[in-house]
């Protein structure tokens, strides 16, 4: 199918968070701890802050950088798409946005700091606390996502500590409109592997809903290394050391998810590896596909993998590819034009809607540099997150028609540089 004159993309971004207001969750919390968080709220007024507030974002970029911040995005109103929905609705129409997946953000029940902040000064929720901010955050989304629910489809989170509660949670979930999970950060002494949660597994499998994974909310480790953050000679240093081990400890749910037998055991599960990159698993699949078949790694390892690794990736797994690079896109091939699930990251400074010109432009500096022909970008702008998140292709048909930006405007070679730092130039291998 070639380019149609006037069509416009059905974008779906794969990477979006929503997060109320703190004291917003309170009619949501379970009545026997509502005192308590009450009395956090108190807390957080004075102290907390959440991932895009400007003390938060000082830990991770250039002052200059965070005045501009101050300047285009928070005196403007743009953020209140993080908490209200129509506002939100603006925002997606504004950048030609047809449907969103919502992961959480920081700034759940409890949530004092952000993790950078919260490791450093060993902030950490209790269990009961972590089970309490779940439940309410999944029902508060159902009501923010029941707003525009063609448009708004959000992710329920779950801890795994109790599988009993967690299948429940997970059939609620199905039965309310959510369109799947995000895994946690597991204990190193109960991975993801153990069997204890397959009976999880399968009820994923049994409800349909695709597993999504996203780098500092899901890990193959709960630790938080605080004595190593503590320890930096210059806090920006903190930064890159704490990103690079969240994105390798979520990398490596993928290996956990092959290795441990899980897909084997659960071919109807589908894994979304959301804001962690795309490039890596070119060369992690072909490494484990070359370990299962021709390095000296014992053959009985395939009692528990019967497949090569890339039999697992191509059945099962998807790329959430938030933020997408140039390089990405000139190794679509390799990655799988039919896995690429693009992500806008929105209300994250380093999403294709808030440091730069736009959506459009950061479509223009990636799809349109590396010359991506319209069929492979039908798919990787909407077409395998409508098949991923089985959405309701029809009706967001309709919402691009009226609001979407022409694919042609989209997949236009950049004129201007308008990316100079952030993820559009980043190596194909690079983790960040």
């Amino acid at each position: 199918m070639t380019q149609l004159s006037g069509e416009r993309a059905l974008l779906v971004s794969s990477d979006g968070h929503a997060t109320a207001q703190m004291r917003e969750y309170i009619p949501y919390i379970d009545p026997a701890m509502r005192a308590e968080f009450e009395a956090f709220c108190d807390v957080f007024d004075r102290e907390g802050m959440t991932t895009v507030n400007p003390k938060s974002l000082a830990n991770r970029i250039d002052p200059e950088l965070v005045q501009e911040w101050i300047d285009t995005v928070i005196e403007t109103g743009r953020l209140a798409g993080q908490h209200d929905p129509e506002r939100r609705l603006k925002e997606l129409d504004h950048e030609g946005i047809s449907a969103e997946i919502i992961f959480p953000d920081f700034g759940l029940p409890w949530e004092l700091h952000p993790p950078l902040v919260a490791a450093i000064l060993g902030y950490q929720r209790t269990p009961a606390q972590v089970e309490a901010a779940n439940r309410a955050y999944n029902r508060w989304l159902v009501d923010f996502c029941g707003t525009a629910p063609e448009r708004l489809h959000g992710l329920a989170v779950v801890s795994f500590a109790d599988v009993e509660e967690t299948i429940k949670e997970i059939h609620w979930a199905k039965e309310n409109g959510l369109k799947g999970i995000v895994l946690p950060a597991f204990s190193e002494a109960r991975p993801l592997f153990h069997r204890d949660f397959d009976p999880v597994w399968s009820a994923l499998e049994e409800t349909e809903l695709p597993v999504s994974t996203h780098t500092a909310i899901s890990s193959i480790s709960d630790h938080l290394p605080a004595a190593m953050l503590q320890a930096v000679p210059d806090p920006a240093c903190a930064a890159p050391l704490m990103t690079a081990q969240a994105f390798f400890f979520t990398q490596q749910i993928l290996g956990h998810a092959v290795w441990g037998g899980v897909l084997e055991r659960h071919p109807g599960l589908h894994l979304v590896l959301t804001e962690q990159g795309s490039g890596w698993v070119i060369g992690a699949v072909r490494g484990w596909d070359y370990s299962w078949g021709q390095s000296y790694l014992r053959r009985d390892v395939r009692k528990v993998v019967k497949e090569k690794p890339s039999v697992y990736y191509e059945r099962q797994v998807h790329m959430g590819s938030s933020l997408f690079s140039k390089a990405e896109a000139e190794a679509r091939a390799d990655i799988g034009v039919h896995k690429i699930l693009i992500g806008s990251d929105y209300p994250h400074h380093e999403g294709t809607w808030g440091a730069g010109p736009g959506t459009t432009e950061y479509m223009q500096a990636t799809l349109g540099a590396a010359r991506v022909p319209v069929e492979d970008a039908r798919k990787m702008l909407g077409g395998n997150a409508l098949e991923t998140f089985h959405l309701d292709g029809t009706a967001l048909r309709a919402v691009a028609d009226r609001i979407g930006t022409p694919i042609s405007t989209l997949l236009r070679e950049p004129t201007k540089e308008w990316f100079p730092r952030g993820d559009v130039h980043k190596p194909l291998l690079s983790a960040w």
